[in-house]
């Protein structure tokens, strides 16, 4: 029976998706949910949820006996798509490309995917996503042994239940076997003659996705220092009530108030009333064809064919990308005026008898830090260099320092050789650190230039092939177009 697809584009809180209803679907791409036996009978079951793929399970997140909803996971790769039917791999390989590069609605480059999703109803959105782990490591080689990864819990603690936010980070569906110089060179092929490229992610859990298609297009956006997005498919299962202060005005218990995933809480009033249905009588998840199959392969490791080599450039430019603490500060903080942050700089932690950040001097100083980074750039080097130059504020200078450079920029340049040309004494368990950043620095500015007249070259020799006959003045134009094009930094 061909499944049955029904989609809603809907606009909440100026954040714009499409509601997929999917049912009667062939349900081969989902999750899994089960109580793992405990090693002794003193210790809690443990929760492992298998992201699968067919009856392939593809990635393990397992949540320790210790712990409850706030309690992040450990998260292990243990298959690759490549062990997939040929037919489900090019359904997922083809979405990018319909979107990205040739411009297909949402809802028709999803379509085919939607037909083998299992069934609920889904939000999808287009976002920039980070190829990382959160913790600053290039996601395709971070995943091979089991670890605990801060942000990927089901609810995160800074954030709050009711935290809009985009589960940002990756987590690879194929081996880095399949790593590929020369893939990754087409796509930035593509992106230096001005194509778009991205890929299709599927959320798991807490800040962390699946990445389904674009591994080598990931790459590519990174190396070319440029933003990698994606459409984002995320599971709507969760639900928001009402407080209890509000329930009691009207003599009843909490009602449900929202539906609730991640990137959006819908209110119940604004929900489809067939989509509503469909949500509540099928809210629980829903267990596959090979259910036993899969949850067979919980604890099997991920099989290496071959090593790659990943270039040492990917590893370092992926070391430069916001981590878990800058995405959790941006959404735990709504606003900071500048007054505000005045307060702060003169060591305050209340702002007209309210607290700004928290009762914690040196976690509000950081929390801060980390929003501006990613709300407000300007603001942010604004901030970090007052602080930076308050001898009353050193507790706070590494932390603050260690953000700068991890940011490659000309203004944090200019300040770091200001502060290294001082001499002042209050900078010197720091000079090793912003000597180096400043030698990193040229070095990035010179691979950039080296990059730039690369394009610049291949344009000119495309100006030729056409016979063009543009005047110099022209051609001056779209090169400096072509050198303006590349961000010197990697930040929102």
């Amino acid at each position: 029976m061909n499944a049955q697809i029904n989609t809603f584009q809907m606009n909440v809180g100026n954040r714009e998706f499409l509601l997929a209803d999917v049912s009667k679907s062939s349900g081969l791409i989902g999750t899994l949910t089960f109580t793992g036996t405990p090693p002794s009978q003193y210790e809690r079951p443990h929760t492992t949820t298998l992201f699968y793929v067919e009856n392939e399970a593809i990635i393990n997140l397992t949540r320790p006996p210790k712990g409850d909803e706030f309690t992040d996971k450990i998260v292990h790769q243990i298959s690759s798509l490549s062990v997939c039917d040929e037919k489900i791999k090019t359904i997922l390989s083809a979405v990018s490309d319909n979107y990205f590069t040739y411009s297909q609605s949402m809802s028709k480059s999803l379509q085919p995917v939607f037909e083998i999703l299992s069934e609920g109803i889904y939000v999808c959105y287009e976002a920039k996503m980070i190829p990382s782990n959160g913790s600053r490591t290039f996601f395709w080689s971070a995943y091979a042994v089991r670890y605990e990864l801060q942000g990927s819990s089901e609810y995160n603690s800074s954030m709050g239940r009711d935290s809009n936010y985009v589960p940002c980070f990756l987590i690879p569906t194929t081996g880095i076997s399949e790593f590929s110089d020369t893939k990754i060179k087409a796509q930035r092929e593509k992106l230096n003659t001005g194509k778009k490229v991205g890929g299709l992610a599927y959320h798991v859990s807490g800040l962390f996705s699946a990445l389904l298609d674009g591994h080598h297009s990931a790459t590519a956006c990174l190396l070319n220092d440029m933003d990698f997005r994606c459409l984002v498919i995320e599971p709507l299962r969760d639900v928001l009530y009402e407080s209890a202060e509000q329930a009691a005005e009207y003599g009843r218990n909490p009602k449900i108030a929202a539906l609730s995933c991640p990137y959006v809480k819908i209110p119940i009033s604004m929900m489809p009333p067939m989509m509503l249905e469909s949500f509540l009588l099928r809210r629980s998840q829903a267990r596959p064809r090979g259910y036993m199959e899969i949850k067979k392969q919980a604890n099997k490791t991920l099989k290496m064919v071959s090593r790659r080599n990943i270039d040492r450039n990917v590893l370092l430019k992926a070391e430069l990308l916001p981590d878990r603490a800058v995405i959790e500060s941006a959404h735990s903080v709504s606003g900071l005026s500048d007054e505000q942050l005045q307060a702060l700089l003169n060591g305050e932690t209340r702002y007209e008898d309210k607290i700004i950040v928290s009762n914690n001097y040196y976690n509000s100083v950081v929390t801060a830090c980390n929003y501006l980074q990613y709300e407000d750039f300007d603001r942010f080097l604004n901030f970090a260099s007052a602080i930076i130059n308050n001898p009353n504020l050193t507790a706070t200078h590494k932390y603050i320092i260690e953000r700068l450079c991890a940011i490659n920029d000309e203004k944090i340049n200019d300040f770091f050789v200001e502060l290294a040309e001082s001499g002042d004494a209050q900078y010197a368990e720091h000079i090793p650190s912003i000597e180096s950043y400043i030698k990193n620095y040229s070095k990035y500015v010179s691979d950039n230039l080296i990059e730039q007249n690369k394009r610049i070259e291949k344009i000119n020799q495309a100006l030729k092939s056409l016979d063009s006959e543009m005047d110099s003045s022209n051609i001056e134009k779209m090169e400096s177009i072509v050198k303006n094009s590349k961000k010197d930094r990697i930040v929102k």
